[in-house]
């Protein structure tokens, strides 16, 4: 609209000009100088071509080199979908830079970067993305498509590809960005798919568990995908932890899904994965009966840095309150104190606060939001609240009548009150599910929320906060 304006009000300056000269078509030396300074208007921008006239592809697309499994078939799915759609083949690469490249020597280079590459473009674009937001965006000879999380990028995908058509030469506009935004509601919990090998985060707050509620997902190395926690890095910011296989555990970067530590060293059948504030993380294993700390400063842990003894370990907790580590074994509630001096971690049990647990084989230890003294504790047979302060272990609480049964894998609450849980069905492992379950609060009733293509095995209120 500027540049029409501008165009427009030259050109009534030169009309203006016209009349002033008395009528016939003779322009004096002064008009014609005014006229030939004005400024000149700014060229509309050409539209960006994806083929060139011989209908071959001008731009390679481009995919983070250390981006994760479904990044990389995001930028896999979009060359085949361009063939489809333009006939023409479109090179596929990582963003690894040869020892003969730089970032400055590809800056005019026709690119189209899938997700979070090392671009510049790819940077600036992806600024303040949540894990609900997309974007495409021009910039110079790059075309950046890349969402806050995987499940955005591919969002952002079909959106690029639905602008495409060979009505208009298959083209882009020069000044295209757009972002996109998905809305979620208040209740987001990420379940342990163990029949896809994905650590999957829904928003069951419209009763559904599928795609269209599905707001992250990321694929673990091993089916078995237990444990997992949202929590928050003074290195790298929010992060996603799972423990899976006979003796992983890992630490993701959230939502953008990049690995940023693992270890095979735990004891072995890891159920429970704690981060704590100085960096350390924790790993309970129910068959290795251990419980086993790890430093993270560097990307992988060959060998554990401590560890304890915790018959049939299934869950670990930081109390920021307390600054103690909680842990559940088959019958034993306990805490350690865990201290970090340079690489060395000092691991010492606060034999005051240990418990015996009323009932046996203990599966969840999680926190009650809203209340700093309980804690959620399962077993094969009930469901307690703990209160830390009198040392007590109730069923006798809201909802109890619903939520206190056998074999409940996990459980947590909202800040409001409502309850999430998981029961298995055994239509895939003997404790797996694909429902979970969600007692709204002031509802009477739970409701079943099914997958058709997930089993499921611990579900957890996605919270980064400790209590």
């Amino acid at each position: 609209m500027k540049r029409f304006v501008s165009l427009i009000f030259a050109i009534l300056l030169a009309l203006t000009a016209v009349s002033c000269a008395g009528g016939d078509n003779t322009i004096d030396t002064a008009e014609t100088t005014a006229a030939e300074t004005l400024p000149e208007t700014e060229a509309a921008l050409a539209p960006i071509a994806l083929l060139n006239d011989a209908g071959e592809a001008v731009y390679a697309i481009i995919r983070p080199d250390e981006g994760s499994g479904d990044e990389k078939q995001a930028a896999i799915d979009l060359k085949k979908s361009l063939k489809t759609l333009t006939g023409a083949e479109f090179s596929l690469s990582s963003d690894f830079l040869m020892p003969n490249q730089t970032l400055e020597s590809l800056a005019e280079v026709p690119e189209i970067l899938i997700g979070a590459t090392n671009r510049p473009e790819s940077i600036a674009a992806r600024e303040g993305l949540t894990v609900n937001d997309y974007v495409i965006r021009v910039i110079g000879t790059k075309i950046v498509i890349a969402g806050g999380c995987d499940l955005m990028t591919k969002r952002a995908i079909e959106e690029f590809l639905s602008m495409l058509g060979a009505e208009n030469g298959f083209t882009l506009s020069a000044d295209t960005d757009i972002r996109g935004k998905i809305e979620r509601g208040p209740y987001i919990v990420a379940l342990t798919n163990q029949g896809k090998e994905y650590l999957e985060v829904y928003d069951i707050s419209g009763g559904k568990l599928d795609e269209s509620s599905l707001v992250w997902s990321y694929k673990l190395p091993y089916y078995n995908i237990a444990g997992t926690k949202l929590r928050h890095s003074e290195a790298h910011g929010d992060v996603a932890l799972a423990v899976c296989g006979n003796s992983y555990g890992c630490m993701i970067s959230y939502p953008e899904g990049k690995l940023l530590w693992s270890t095979e060293a735990a004891a072995n059948n890891p159920h429970s994965i704690e981060l704590m504030p100085n960096g350390v993380i924790a790993i309970a294993s129910s068959t290795g009966g251990e419980v086993r700390f790890f430093t993270t400063d560097k990307k992988t842990s060959r060998t554990p840095a401590a560890k304890v003894t915790l018959e049939d370990a299934h869950g670990v907790l930081w109390d920021d309150e307390k600054q103690v580590l909680w842990a559940i074994g088959r019958t034993v509630l306990t805490a350690y104190r865990v201290t970090l001096d340079g690489t060395k971690v000092t691991v010492t049990e606060e034999t005051s606060l240990r418990a015996t647990i009323p009932s046996d084989w203990s599966h969840d230890l999680a926190p009650v939001y809203g209340n700093t003294d309980a804690l959620w504790i399962s077993t094969g047979s009930h469901v307690y609240r703990y209160n830390k302060e009198t040392k007590t272990f109730s069923t006798d609480y809201e909802g109890h009548t619903l939520l206190d049964r056998s074999d409940i894998k996990g459980i947590g609450n909202f800040d409001d009150g409502s309850v999430a849980c998981i029961h298995p069905d055994g239509a895939y492992k003997s404790w797996t599910s694909q429902s979970a379950f969600f007692l709204k609060a002031g509802n009477s009733s739970l409701q079943t929320l099914t997958s058709a293509d997930g089993h499921f095995y611990k579900i957890r209120v996605w919270d980064a906060r400790y209590q």
